[in-house]
């Protein structure tokens, strides 16, 4: 792999030096090109710019994934978005759209988090329930539940004697093992998510990345790498509809669990320009996936040069 100085800072120095000597607010600025601005420089400058699905249309009842905030030094900081469409940003400052992407991304958190909260919560109810007619059936070696309700010691002798006892023991074994990991899981992802609080997200570098075609002197494709947050919480769900112990004896609890995921995760976003598209009194430009809000004679978006001071390129 070919490689050039790419950390973020340094494409946000040689981009301030374009900038300025193109003069603050002049053909380079990222609302106002009149020449297509390459994705270093854009990114390099205080800038606001929001994730969509890059399958999607810019249009006004489109979902906004993320809000991305450049704050001009190499680093961008990432919101979630709970609801937000491309509507929800009109008639907006770039400071307004960075207090409802606050918002948005603090609604995430909570949602998930109570989420997980009430998932946990209804499964340990459930499992509990069935837990606890089960242990007393075991305990007291009635198997009750496995012979239809009636206790092993109230069965006629004929059918008593013919009573697997061992694989019932066994059986009822095995289904209250499972259902103790099941309330172990569910207590702890219940805990967690009760004690996680928010933290609002941080500026994190990124990374540019170029791919040359097969002469190795153009650019074929350009991707913007950047760590996001990601509000993932330990939950386990049960089936809505009532499990009956016989059926959790027989075939188990009917669910699902699934672990808390990484608090972090890293976000790639291939950069393809778009052309300008208007919402509203809006006009957005950018790259399929990734939008901000431009005049509306704004020149456009276009790939780095593989020559481009600090972006890694194959």
């Amino acid at each position: 792999m070919k490689k050039r100085r790419f950390t973020a800072a340094a494409v946000a120095a040689t981009c301030l030096l374009t900038l300025t000597l193109a003069g603050c607010g002049g053909t380079n600025d990222v609302k106002s090109a009149s020449e297509p601005l390459s994705a270093s420089q854009a990114f390099s400058q205080e800038s606001v710019w929001v994730q969509y699905d890059e399958n999607d249309a810019i249009e006004k009842d489109g979902d906004i994934e993320r809000i991305l905030v450049f704050d001009g030094n190499g680093n961008v900081t990432a919101y979630l978005c709970n609801s937000a469409t491309f509507a929800d940003v009109n008639g907006l400052s770039d400071d307004e759209i960075i207090e409802l992407a606050k918002e948005q991304d603090k609604e995430v958190f909570d949602t998930r988090r109570q989420t997980a909260i009430d998932s946990n919560a209804k499964a340990i109810e459930v499992v509990q329930s069935i837990y606890d007619t089960l242990k007393e059936d075991y305990d007291n070696g009635t198997y009750a539940t496995a012979l239809g309700g009636t206790a092993l010691s109230d069965l006629p002798a004929g059918e008593a004697e013919g009573v697997d006892v061992e694989w019932l023991a066994s059986t009822y074994s095995y289904a209250l093992s499972d259902m103790e990991s099941i309330l172990s899981d569910a207590k702890e992802g219940q805990a967690a998510a009760e004690a996680a609080t928010y933290q609002e997200p941080q500026a994190q570098p990124y990374t540019l990345h170029i791919e040359t075609d097969g002469t190795g002197n153009s650019t074929q494709s350009e991707t913007i790498s950047f760590d996001a947050p990601a509000y993932s919480f330990a939950t386990v769900e049960v089936n809505d509809e009532e499990q009956d112990p016989y059926d959790v004896l027989t075939w188990g609890i009917d669910g699902s669990s699934s672990p808390a995921g990484d608090s972090i995760t890293n976000e790639s976003i291939q950069l393809s320009p778009v052309e300008n598209q208007t919402v509203y009194d809006m006009t957005f430009g950018g790259f399929g996936g990734l939008a901000t809000i431009v005049n509306d004679d704004h020149a456009g978006f276009t790939f780095d040069a593989p020559d481009t001071e600090g972006i890694e390129v194959d």
